[in-house]
């Protein structure tokens, strides 16, 4: 049996709404479906459109694993034009990110207090 392509998965996943906030759980044990999820919801973005910020205060655990995926989702957001924004990381996320070296991505990538925008400056 051929193996489908990554498009066709991504096409044979019903469309997701966009994502709210960071689960509570951001590890191994978690990305596979969050994975499933976001790429579902990927494929109904529109190149070049406003993505509103993710509410990241309610992450408890992160891992690794974790974090690749919101990178992963970053860099997937950044190739369609748009730009990931999180509000509110909580202290497990900004740990897990400083103790792998990620703290300034984090920094650019929190959106100010209300605005709803990256902390990224041009």
């Amino acid at each position: 049996m051929p193996r489908k392509s990554k498009a066709a998965v991504a096409a044979s996943v019903p469309s997701a709404p966009p994502p709210q906030a960071l689960p509570d759980e951001l590890t191994i044990y978690t990305v596979g479906d969050l994975h499933r999820q976001w790429t579902s919801w990927l494929a109904s973005v529109p190149p070049d459109s406003t993505v509103p910020a993710m509410d990241a205060q309610a992450v408890g655990q992160v891992d690794a694993a974790g974090l690749q995926l919101l990178i992963s989702l970053d860099g997937a957001l950044a190739r369609r034009g748009a730009a990931l924004s999180l509000q509110d990381p909580s202290s497990a996320l900004s740990t897990g990110c400083e103790a792998i070296g990620l703290g300034g991505w984090l920094q650019a990538h929190t959106a100010a207090p209300g605005d709803g925008s990256t902390g990224a400056t041009a």
